[in-house]
């Protein structure tokens, strides 16, 4: 590249594809230009090559030659895409904080980097996968949190459930992170998981991720307990997350609890039940189920149920 770069100049010649304009995409110091070429390669491109220096050069001066960590982060993610393994990323990005100033305290914008390459210590079946995502689920940052949880249950190994229960039991400050830890420790070990999960149902924060995980995994043999915590919370948990969760089942008990709730209940849960199965409404089954059990209601409620679907 000739004279003075320009980022604007040099991503309009990655647009292009030229493998060239790629070439020195990814030996500039410019994170946005790099991110930008690192999502263009393919599989056995020779310019793979070029991502792990591009990587060491962006973590020199990072505020200024990367600011938000969109270069480094795009690095680790081709790797990861393309099954490339990198000790000079993955090794450093999984540790790597870059502290930024913002409007108010500091922002670490490393977080999404330390949880893609924790990512990849599970996926590449690391020998050390397991010490890496512990330290990362206790990291800092809950998008860090949430991806080693969610890379412990991708590792696909038995012995990273005890990580798993370890931190439902222990807690965490965000609703995503104890999920994606009850949805991954049932990825793991479904029939043993339901157990324990249900014996930690309550009517705080972390009762809501498991019911709300038991129906993101389509956990059939969670029905009951499911319903047994809708019928002890309060009805903002009930009608927001429990009624979602059977909803999500997709099975004749679950809706036939729902479609009862529509049918006999109060206002509020009607209307929740009812929203609820209104996340499948394109199924004309069930739009039909929802308004036929709607259809002793008063009028105003019959009539917002029917907009619902």
């Amino acid at each position: 590249m000739g004279g003075r770069f320009n980022v604007d100049d040099a991503l309009a010649r990655v647009r292009t594809g030229d493998p060239d304009a790629l070439a020195d995409a990814l030996r500039s110091k410019s994170g946005i230009v790099i991110a930008a070429a690192a999502k263009r390669l393919q599989p056995a491109d020779p310019l793979i090559a070029e991502l792990a220096p591009a990587f060491v050069r962006l973590c020199e001066d990072p505020i200024k030659r990367d600011p938000g960590c969109r270069g480094k982060i795009a690095i680790a993610r081709a790797l990861h895409d393309l099954v490339q393994w990198e000790d000079d990323v993955f090794a450093c990005g999984v540790t790597l904080v870059q502290s930024e100033p913002a409007f108010g305290p500091p922002v670490d914008t490393a977080a999404e980097l330390r949880g893609v390459c924790g990512m990849a210590y599970a996926h590449f079946v690391r020998a050390d996968a397991l010490d890496v995502l512990a330290r990362l689920l206790a990291d800092a940052e809950h998008r860090t949190r949430a991806a080693a949880a969610q890379a412990l249950g991708d590792s696909g190994r038995p012995d990273a459930s005890a990580l798993l229960r370890y931190k439902l039991l222990i807690g965490d400050a965000d609703g995503e992170v104890l999920g994606t830890c009850a949805e991954s420790l049932l990825a793991l070990q479904r029939d043993a998981a339901v157990g324990f999960l249900t014996g930690l149902l309550g009517g705080d924060d972390r009762g809501e991720a498991i019911v709300l995980a038991f129906g993101s995994a389509r956990c059939t043999e969670a029905r009951d307990a499911i319903v047994a915590w809708c019928e002890q919370v309060t009805a903002g948990p009930r009608g927001r997350v429990g009624y979602l969760a059977l909803a999500l089942l997709r099975t004749d008990a679950a809706n036939a609890y729902l479609l009862d709730k529509i049918r006999s209940g109060g206002t509020t849960d009607a209307l929740a039940a009812a929203k609820a199965l209104a996340t499948f409404k394109d199924d004309a089954a069930v739009r039909a189920q929802i308004l036929a059990a709607a259809a002793d209601r008063a009028p105003r409620e019959r009539a917002e149920i029917a907009e619902l679907v």
